[in-house]
């Protein structure tokens, strides 16, 4: 599984539907918010957006040139969760989609049809797409990565990776009985070994049911590059399950290394309190998951998001350029998708390129 970091084909999104936000403002905010992201994501490079049939037309009056619209039954926004997450083959490098048994993050919610949304999805291979084609937003042409069942239940947000051999996760979110009630630690460990390429996973311990997630990594701690962490710091005035998660794992991470045995270097992003967030009163709301850790890197750039409370906003804006140099770093303005559990690493799934090796291999110019 290549890391976020590494070179896009094009980032997936997905259009909120009232199947998933009944009240009509929410709902509002929400879209506004998805395409505010999805256009800032476009600058850096193509995006493709889900939305149902019925919803096409307004959806696509909101984007840029570059953000193609595609029908497909979706009703949650969190595509990060609902749709695949793509590797690339080890025996012939051609991407592949794995389906990771989407279940409502352990059957929280009813069903509103987004377990078929990872099966259902075609992405054409990295080499032939051409967004003129594809602007009526009609299926693509032509070659599409073939989608996997990968064998456990997860969500695309409980899954980081280095690239490099070593997988980040908390046991809340995967070693959970609502997700796969009948799987070891050691058995999940060898299905990441399989599908992932994966050879050491280093375990948070997270807390299962603080949200809907089960305390996802994504929104937790994420690999800034091989061997180096960011964590996110609770304010100080947060529950104190979150607290404790915080604490331990800062001690895990600073005594972990990773699969080539270097010590894991740690830095910290302070995130506000969730009553700091302007707007209506987020008691009204689940929790609200108001972390700068769920920013997403498209082809050259940052995308982070910016909550409105000022000096906690502009530190974050600050540590990400300096932690990545190279990148351009957009703020974006997040208030609803927050209070709604999520955020822009949630609401994004990235499509990796494929290299020159895995495309020949795709196209006949190479046999094994």
């Amino acid at each position: 599984m290549p890391p976020e970091w590494q070179k896009h084909s094009q980032t997936l999104t997905a259009w909120p539907s009232p199947a998933s936000i009944v009240d009509e403002k929410i709902l509002r905010q929400a879209r506004a918010e998805v395409s505010a992201l999805s256009n800032a994501i476009s600058r850096f490079e193509p995006v493709t957006m889900f939305a149902r049939p019925e919803d096409v037309h307004e959806a696509s009056a909101t984007v840029s040139d570059n953000v193609t619209v595609r029908p497909l039954a979706v009703s949650e926004l969190w595509i990060r969760d609902t749709g695949p997450v793509f590797v690339h083959g080890t025996q012939n490098g051609c991407s592949t989609g794995l389906k990771l048994n989407f279940n409502y993050w352990g059957a929280k919610i009813p069903s509103s049809g987004d377990e078929a949304v990872a099966a259902n999805i075609e992405i054409p291979e990295a080499s032939v797409i051409d967004r003129k084609d594809e602007k009526d937003g009609s299926a693509p042409q032509g070659s599409v990565i073939p989608i996997i069942d990968g064998g456990f239940t997860s969500e695309g947000g409980a899954i980081e990776v280095d690239g490099d051999g070593t997988l980040l996760a908390t046991e809340s979110s995967i070693v959970n009985e609502n997700r796969n009630p009948r799987k070891t630690k050691k058995e999940l460990e060898e299905l990441f070994e399989k599908y992932f390429g994966i050879h050491k996973v280093i375990w948070l311990t997270g807390v299962k049911g603080y949200d809907i997630t089960d305390f996802h990594i994504d929104a937790f701690a994420r690999f800034i590059k091989e061997g180096q962490v960011l964590l996110s710091r609770p304010s100080e005035r947060a529950d104190p399950l979150v607290i404790q998660a915080y604490k331990e794992a800062k001690e895990i991470l600073r005594n972990a290394t990773d699969h080539r045995g270097r010590r894991l270097e740690v830095f910290e992003v302070e995130e506000p309190h969730p009553s700091d967030l302007p707007g209506e009163n987020w008691d009204h709301f689940d929790v609200t998951v108001a972390s700068y850790a769920n920013y997403y890197l498209p082809n050259g750039g940052l995308i982070m998001p910016r909550f409105g409370v000022g000096k906690l906003d502009d530190d974050a804006y600050e540590l990400f350029r300096q932690h990545f140099p190279d990148r351009e770093v957009v703020q974006v303005d997040l208030n609803i998708l927050p209070k709604l559990g999520g955020g822009i690493h949630c609401a994004t799934q990235q499509v990796p390129m494929e290299g020159w090796f895995g495309r020949a291999v795709r196209r006949g110019e190479l046999k094994f």
